[in-house]
């Protein structure tokens, strides 16, 4: 008989702690591999303050209470978040209380709306469907405190279509701090985010004027800091005075001004 995985798994090594929660998020031990808050919290709780913990989270989420729990507790503390799989539904709002969140290239998140399954009069329907969106404004909240830089109107349209985020994507919004692994991702991720900025803090959809300019200054910072510096090149060697009846050289042409990718130039 194969052995089962644990309810979860911490691993300390001196002053590191990796805890894996490889499954569902529930207030009840259906399986060996479930997560519940308190039992997670409890182990926190004894952990030092300056403990550095990495959670590895593959989970398909499950109960939101439970989530914003592991949340709340894991915040406050020196925590990285891996997505080693999936971090979907209340695992995303976990994976959102790392300060590092790193997703893998072969990962994703996934949010939507809160859900649940009720009965009852009209009325008893109507008050279930407003809690529902009570509940999944907490969600959002956690989000927001994690960095997520879109719109209000676009995240809750993300939300309503259960949408699947790819790492590059979390990254751009917000929802992650870097892909693992990826070339120059701290670099690419400082400039993606400079732009995103800059582009959203335009608060229009057709931005003009000053908010144009700001948009093209972030674009030409981040492509500087994408393109690799210019090599530095060999003095020439120095022309010789013409002799007598021997013909001039031609000069080499002027060298012209790199202003950068598309011709982007701030000044």
């Amino acid at each position: 008989m194969s052995k089962k995985m644990p309810y979860f798994t911490m691993k300390k090594t001196d002053n590191n702690v990796d805890i894996l929660i490889f499954g569902d998020i529930t207030p009840w031990k259906w399986d060996d591999s479930d997560t519940s808050s308190y039992s997670l919290a409890d182990e926190i709780r004894k952990l030092p303050e300056d403990a550095n913990i990495t959670v590895h989270i593959n989970s398909n989420g499950g109960d939101l209470k439970e989530g914003l729990g592991i949340y709340n507790v894991l915040k406050g503390r020196n925590v990285t978040t891996v997505c080693e799989g999936f971090a979907a539904s209340s695992a995303s709002v976990i994976f959102c209380a790392g300060t590092r969140r790193v997703m893998n290239a072969a990962s994703l998140l996934f949010i939507h709306n809160a859900s649940m399954f009720s009965w009852g009069t009209a009325d008893e329907l109507e008050k279930a469907a407003d809690d529902l969106r009570i509940i999944t404004d907490a969600a959002k909240a956690a989000y927001r405190e994690a960095g997520v830089n879109v719109s209000d109107v676009e995240l809750n349209r993300m939300m309503d279509e259960e949408t699947w985020i790819t790492p590059q994507d979390a990254v751009n919004w917000g929802f992650a701090t870097e892909v693992a692994d990826a070339e120059d991702d701290g670099i690419k991720n400082d400039a993606m985010n400079s732009i995103m900025k800059a582009v959203t803090c335009t608060g229009a959809k057709e931005p003009e004027g000053d908010n144009i300019q700001k948009i093209v200054d972030a674009v030409c910072d981040a492509l500087q800091k994408w393109m690799p510096a210019p090599t530095d090149q060999a003095d020439p060697e120095p022309q010789k005075a013409p002799e007598d009846n021997a013909t001039t050289p031609t000069p080499e042409p002027a060298q012209v001004e790199n202003k950068g990718f598309f011709g982007f130039s701030k000044d």
